[in-house]
């Protein structure tokens, strides 16, 4: 009778295995595959020392850990305060911030960059206003450069990065806290000793949702600075969508490179989650 009923639990994930086998591992196989092989189709490493000898791909590369690394070590800092600082307030009022954070993280693409060309592009309103009365704090901001799209990538860590933590928040008792102000502990002092090691785990786990996000961020950047500025995702695209000769081989192993950095981010991740795991 158990086995009977194992049985229908593995089918009933069949759909699911299926999807994931066609949609993850067969196009990830796929690509190994590809970057592996040459225009000819003979087995090469020539994609694998094209990356590492051009300064094309290491500009991408460069810039994209930048803007990742920055934008989600600014953008948890932030998040957790704002995932505090929302846990303070009424249930209502945590709905409504909740629904706005909603909105605004799907906030993304062309609607996204045009809003940051009117606001902060070379002729942009705030720009505009701040000369205007003599202020010249935004004179050399380029929104169209590296640091003008690490503002824009930290705009859109804010709201995810909210969104993820808030739960953790959420479950962190008031009993804890007045148990630590009666023994004299500082709010300081309680979520360095115990508000954050119990929360770690979501902690590590958005810093390695957030740094994804930021490393295949793609539209917003094309919207903006299109090629002008080398980034790793967007040189991935132009290999398989580009108006000259497509070079998919290339453009695989750039994933690869990708896929790895990624991965050695979420098993760094992963190994302090444990760590803190037990200390605890």
């Amino acid at each position: 009778m158990k086995k009977l009923q194992n049985i229908s639990k593995w089918l009933t994930a069949v759909p699911l295995l299926l999807l994931a086998f066609m949609f993850i591992a067969f196009p990830l196989f796929g690509m190994i595959r590809d970057s592996f092989l040459s225009t000819e189709g003979s087995v090469t490493l020539a994609n694998y020392m094209e990356i590492m000898s051009k300064p094309v791909y290491h500009s991408a590369i460069r810039n994209s850990l930048y803007l990742s690394f920055l934008s989600t070590v600014i953008g948890l800092a932030v998040s957790f305060l704002m995932a505090l600082s929302i846990t303070q307030i009424g249930e209502r009022s945590q709905g409504i911030v909740q629904s706005i954070l909603n909105m605004t993280s799907n906030f993304a693409g062309l609607p996204l960059s045009f809003a940051f060309v009117v606001i902060l592009g070379n002729s942009g309103i705030l720009i505009a206003f701040l000369s205007s009365i003599g202020i010249g704090i935004l004179e050399n901001f380029n929104l169209y450069s590296v640091d003008g799209l690490l503002l824009l990538f930290i705009y859109f860590q804010l709201p995810l990065g909210t969104l993820m933590l808030l739960p953790a928040f959420q479950g962190v008792k008031a009993e804890w806290k007045e148990a630590a102000e009666l023994m004299g502990a500082s709010p300081f002092y309680f979520w360095i000793k115990v508000g954050i090691p119990v929360i770690f785990s979501s902690l590590a786990d958005t810093c390695s949702l957030l740094f994804a996000n930021a490393l295949t961020a793609y539209a917003t950047i094309v919207m903006l600075v299109t090629t002008n500025v080398p980034i790793l995702a967007v040189k991935i695209t132009s290999m398989f969508t580009g108006e000259m000769a497509q070079q998919k081989e290339l453009g695989s192993a750039l994933s690869i490179v990708m896929l790895l950095i990624m991965f050695a981010v979420i098993c760094i991740c992963n190994i302090l989650k444990k760590s803190v795991g037990k200390e605890r």
